[in-house]
């Protein structure tokens, strides 16, 4: 069977006006990410992916430098500014985030629970849509996306294949495999560490997981989730 490595990107600049490019210490997390694959499987990978976002595209120069990736714009994370703008239109104003979140008992709490109320009611949406992109068109264009990969692995013959992406992207496809109900999608994102591994078993016949979001190849100090 052939192999699809899904790798996260390194961490992102969280809370900072541009959240798509990479913080210094996700350039540094790049570099460990080709210690995940032992030299007989680095040595020959047969193609490599990414999504079209600048942090995929950061990951990817700074782990393979000497890829080509093919890009895929559907490999893309969904938009989380909409998902959570939707459910509180209040937090779209900085101040007023900063503020609520603030005036909180617990903050980080509050906004573990105001995101996975946010996706709950985004996941469940039916009719038309108020969001950037409706969760269906999400998984509609990850799953096309993994049916491009896999269906040009078969006729290439690719064995070994990358595809640097999101951790929402990520956590779908799993969730999809293993025929998890859609409660469990939001559960398995908010684990996913940046540069984390997951791979895919894959045929002519079938798909199936192999093992998800191993990040054993990053020092313990710098492991992240955003």
């Amino acid at each position: 069977m052939a192999r699809l490595y899904l790798v996260r990107h390194s961490q992102a600049s969280f809370g900072m006006e541009n959240y798509d490019q990479l913080s210094e210490l996700g350039y540094k997390q790049s570099a460990y990410i080709p210690k995940h694959f032992e030299d007989t499987v680095l040595n020959k990978i047969d193609a490599f992916y990414r999504g079209d976002m600048l942090r995929h595209k950061q990951t990817s120069e700074h782990s393979f430098s000497n890829a080509t990736p093919t890009i895929i714009p559907g490999l893309n994370e969904f938009n989380h500014e909409s998902v959570l703008h939707v459910h509180r239109p209040e937090i779209a104003d900085k101040e007023k985030a900063m503020a609520l979140i603030m005036n909180q008992s617990d903050p980080k709490k509050f906004m573990e629970d105001e995101f996975d109320l946010a996706m709950n009611k985004w996941m469940d949406e039916e009719g038309p849509s108020a969001y950037a992109e409706s969760f269906k068109h999400f998984k509609e264009r990850c799953l096309d996306s993994l049916n491009q990969v896999i269906t040009t692995s078969r006729k290439e013959k690719h064995k070994e294949v990358v595809a640097i992406t999101s951790g929402g992207v990520i956590s779908l496809l799993v969730a999809h495999i293993l025929d998890l109900p859609q409660s469990k999608y939001t559960g398995l994102n908010t684990i996913i560490a940046n540069t984390s591994v997951s791979c895919l078993l894959f045929n002519d016949h079938k798909i199936t997981l192999r093992y998800f979001n191993n990040y054993s190849h990053l020092p313990k100090e710098m492991v992240t989730f955003f």
